[in-house]
């Protein structure tokens, strides 16, 4: 059995890596079947979780501040959105 698979993207500053980061990168994991894909962005301090199915993304969730963030891969995570933030300094 192959291990879980997790992309955690951080979203860059600037309009043109932002882009990129929402539209572009989100096609490219999807069209590589990575089941699970967080994108991060630190301008606003939200954070998406994106899950595959049939081949497309849906969104789990957003989640912010002490938001308790929803993993379909890792579902005993006990982590807040402001823990993930907090970590990185971001």
């Amino acid at each position: 059995m192959a291990p879980p698979v997790l992309v955690i993207e951080i979203v860059s500053p600037g309009e043109l890596q932002r882009d990129r980061d929402y539209i572009a990168k989100r096609f490219q994991y999807q069209d590589r079947g990575i089941p699970e894909y967080w994108l991060i962005d630190p301008a606003v301090q939200i954070m998406t979780v994106l899950e595959l199915h049939r081949s497309r993304y849906e969104e789990v969730g957003v989640f912010r501040d002490c938001d308790r963030v929803l993993s379909p891969t890792f579902p005993d995570l006990a982590l807040t959105a402001q823990q993930i933030f907090a970590a990185g300094q971001i």
